[in-house]
């Protein structure tokens, strides 16, 4: 069955046209030949293998739309729970039959207790826009447009109002999602506020409500998969419900037909992940074997699961936790009867935590850029600590607070006051540089390295022998670590960071770091109701996600050329976040009460603050980094930004910050200078980027950095005349998303975003 689960990925993967699917067929090919499989088998994966192939062509057929951005008026059936944060709703509802995401502005906080009664199966009149779904506007980020169409939803609907709601839809499958509702309301309402997400979490697989902080410590120690249902939580309800259901007098035969149900039932109302669908299609799969005496081992189940669900919907095998699910799951099935044989319970324990932290690192790496260190250890605790205690205490408490209310406050205390404690724990340890190894956006082929030579481990340790591979990966991890000392490239990232600036400037051989400006959204003063739990943050959301694709992990130089918040409003979250030598500001610009905290900030964690102004350079002969203003100490603004000239990748680069008018007046009486490439000032604004300003720098390309649709009418028309005029090559982050230049000695390339 393995063999024909790795047929049917290939043809899958083959079929959408991913490059993975060349590697599991040349894996399947291999494996067949060295076991000299029989011409029945090979026969047998030869139709698999073309079946996936074509269920997969057939449903990539049926991805097509029906709708079109001049329908302005829909019925809309919310098919999800409205998800409300604040004055902001979204999730999925079916316009006309079909799918669509929605998000919607609350107007008032009356309406928000409005919107609080919606609930899957309700049908609304709705006003609004549809929209094509964004895709990643920055290297190695999310992509939303490809997690959409994977879900078969092409519109994002973009709702105005709301009216003539209905409940019409209430069948079987909306009335199970409204249990689910029920009881995540339930716990809002009835539980104190600390335990809320944590209990949603663990009893119906919905973290929305856990705050970042607690999120982020979880992910940092390798332990983030503790707070969704997965197969190790279904395992144990599912062996509490059994041996409840036997202690109270119902027959096994009868137990067993009931648990299949609730397995079912369980599915719907933990929001149906991946990972619980494959746990409970494997129990309910060995339960009928079992009862009609048919032979089939726990990895037989295993594959059939893979291969039912690949067929059903094979975008399945983009969802990073079915690929986690299912990686970390073969694995120990596989390992289960070789190396994890032990007589005790910790080298036990022991032996799960390596194979499962050890199978899940290529998927994490590839996607997430990093692993965790310390998750070797911290699953050896916290594994247990939530198995044995947090999940039984979540599920009792849970169930007694709702057969009898009030009754029972003790376990609520008790069950609050152990997750206050785990909460400070994971605090704790959380934040320590070592934690974690970030690796950066691996290759391909460095993935299908790591996983052979994981593969290569887990034969060792079947014959007792893995501590040779072990080494050999632990060297290859050092050495992919030091891989930016031995890197011949080099690049310049103009980030996509909104209506701000963002610029990321990497020298060959790791022999520089720097990042010019932070971006930053630029917040009002808001109602209590209108503010959300999780707001929107660039250093966390785009800069941090993307220094680590890049394989930085600390920076020589942040560089503030002045300080307004959309330059500035993401270095807080880094200076708390990451390693960074040196702070460079302009002149006497703590005068501004943001760039005074920062300044303080910084100090308190021991980062060096200079405020520097020209002539200042920094840098060795090839490469050199030059100040060309301010030329004083008073700071006036937008016309002391810092401005940073470079020669770099065989070009002349001109960083100028929101330098207006005036300031690029006084460069070109103090400065002759041409440049190649300019980083046009004030992001397009009709009060930089004069025309005399042009005919002295004469740039052959102009970076633009502005925010989509934003409220200052960035870039200017008049700019992008001037500039059209001047046939210089205009690249703006709002219409092509971030540009890149990779480069080798004197010779580079740019590649944009969105081309």
């Amino acid at each position: 069955m393995l063999s024909l689960a790795a047929s049917t990925v290939s043809g899958c993967l083959l079929a959408l046209q991913s490059p993975w699917g060349a590697f599991f067929l040349s894996f399947l090919i291999l494996s067949l030949l060295k076991r000299e499989s029989s011409t029945t088998l090979w026969m047998v994966c030869l139709i698999t293998f073309f079946s996936a192939f074509s269920m997969t062509e057939f449903h990539e057929s049926k991805q097509r739309t029906t709708l079109s951005p001049q329908i302005k008026d829909l019925q809309m059936t919310f098919d999800s729970i409205p998800f409300i944060d604040g004055d902001s709703m979204r999730g999925y509802g079916k316009a006309q039959h079909e799918e669509v995401a929605y998000t919607y502005r609350i107007p008032s906080q009356d309406q928000v207790e409005i919107m609080n009664g919606l609930h899957p199966g309700v049908v609304c009149n709705v006003h609004g826009t549809l929209e094509k779904p964004s895709g990643n506007s920055n290297p190695h980020l999310f992509n939303y447009r490809n997690y959409l169409y994977e879900r078969g939803i092409h519109w994002v609907l973009k709702i105005e109002s709301i009216d003539g709601c209905d409940s019409l839809n209430i069948d079987g499958r909306y009335l199970l999602a409204n249990w689910r509702l029920k009881g995540l309301k339930y716990i809002e309402e009835q539980f104190p506020e600390g335990t809320i997400g944590m209990t949603q979490a663990l009893v119906f697989g919905e973290t929305a409500r856990i705050p970042g902080e607690i999120m982020e410590s979880y992910r940092e120690l390798g332990i983030i998969h503790l707070l969704a249902i997965s197969g190790l939580h279904v395992g144990l309800i599912f062996g509490c419900f059994y041996y409840l259901l036997l202690r109270i007098g119902i027959s096994r035969e009868s137990s067993s037909w009931m648990l299949i149900v609730f397995l079912c039932f369980y599915m719907v109302i933990t929001g149906g992940a991946p990972p619980v669908i494959r746990a409970s299609f494997m129990l309910a799969i060995l339960i009928f074997t079992r009862k009609f005496g048919l032979k089939l081992t726990v990895l037989d189940s295993l594959s059939v699961i893979f291969i039912c669900l690949l067929f059903i919907d094979p975008y399945y095998v983009f969802d990073i936790g079915f690929q986690l699910s299912f990686a970390v799951s073969f694995s120990l099935v596989l390992s289960s009867g070789s190396i994890l044989s032990s007589n005790s319970t910790f080298p036990q324990l022991l032996k799960v935590t390596v194979i499962a932290q050890l199978s899940s690192m290529p998927v994490l790496v590839f996607h997430f850029y990093e692993f965790s260190l310390i998750g070797f250890v911290s699953n050896l605790f916290f594994v247990p600590v939530y198995s044995l205690i947090v999940l039984p205490m979540a599920l009792i408490t849970f169930l007694l607070h709702v057969s009898i209310p009030g009754e029972f406050s003790m376990p609520l205390i008790l069950y609050g006051w152990l997750l206050e404690g785990l909460s400070k724990i994971t605090a704790m340890l959380a934040g320590n540089p070592l934690n974690t190894v970030v690796l950066g956006k691996p290759h391909m082929l460095v993935t299908i390295g790591y996983i052979l030579l994981i593969g290569i481990i887990f034969k060792g340790l079947e014959k007792g022998k893995g501590f040779g591979a072990s080494m050999v990966l632990c060297i290859i991890i050092v050495l992919h670590t030091q891989w930016e000392h031995f890197d011949p490239y080099g690049e310049v990232v103009f980030i996509d960071v909104g209506q701000g600036d963002s610029i990321l400037i990497k020298l060959p051989f790791n022999r520089g770091a720097y990042l010019i400006d932070t971006g930053g959204v630029v917040t009002f003063e808001e109602e209590g109701w209108k503010r959300k739990t999780n707001e929107y943050s660039i250093a966390e959301d785009v800069l941090l996600p993307l220094l680590k694709s890049k394989g930085v992990t600390s920076l020589d130089k942040l560089i503030l050329t002045h300080a307004d918040h959309d330059h500035i409003g993401g270095a807080e979250e880094l200076i708390d976040s990451m390693l960074i030598k040196e702070i460079m500001i302009t002149p006497n610009s703590q005068v501004k009460k943001e760039m005074e905290m920062l300044v303080s900030r910084a100090t308190r964690k021991g980062i060096e603050v200079n405020q520097v102004y020209s002539p200042y350079r920094w840098g060795s002969e090839k490469n050199s980094f030059h100040i060309l203003s301010p030329i004083d100490v008073e700071y006036a603004g937008n016309n002391d930004s810092l401005v940073v000239f470079t020669e770099i990748g065989g070009l002349k680069w001109l960083f100028t910050g929101d330098l207006e008018e005036e300031g690029e007046r006084e460069f070109i009486e103090r400065y002759d200078l041409v440049v190649d490439v300019l980083k046009v000032g004030h992001h397009g604004s009709d009060t930089s980027t004069t025309e005399a300003f042009l005919d002295e720098l004469k740039p052959s390309f102009a970076v633009i950095s502005a925010g989509r649709s934003n409220r200052f009418g960035h870039p200017h028309p008049d700019v992008i005349k001037r500039l059209d005029e001047q046939k210089i090559v205009i690249h703006t982050t709002a219409e092509h998303g971030a540009l890149s230049y990779r480069f080798l000695g004197e010779h580079g390339t740019f590649f944009a975003q969105h081309p």
